[in-house]
């Protein structure tokens, strides 16, 4: 049920032009690989002009899972799904929690 529900929302996201351009990661033909070459192609090009170069680097591979429910549910809702789509999406994380290790403690953060 997973891929359906990530396929729709590809397509509706690709047919509104709600995603950004350059998003990799979970876009058909946009595997990580190709923004690693992406990034490192930019900086190569930077240096050849020589240019500065400053970077931050962000780890967001556990980003989603300190999303809040109703910030996200409020995304999915002005996304343009279909009504059916965000009432499953809405019934899928009903009652869910999330939760972080903070010192060795686990604690609960998100409903």
């Amino acid at each position: 049920m997973e891929r359906v529900i990530a396929s729709y929302l590809r397509q509706v996201w690709n047919k509104n032009d709600w995603l950004y351009k350059a998003q990799h990661g979970f876009r058909p033909g946009y595997p990580c690989e190709s923004q690693a070459i992406t990034v490192c192609q930019d900086i190569a090009d930077s240096m050849d002009k020589g240019n500065r170069i400053d970077a931050i680097i962000i780890d967001f591979s556990k980003a989603f899972d300190l999303v809040r429910h109703d910030r996200l549910l409020v995304k999915i809702g002005i996304s343009g799904l279909d009504s059916r789509v965000a009432a499953w999406v809405r019934e899928y994380l009903l009652g869910r929690t999330q939760r972080i290790k903070v010192g060795g403690q686990n604690q609960r953060i998100l409903e």
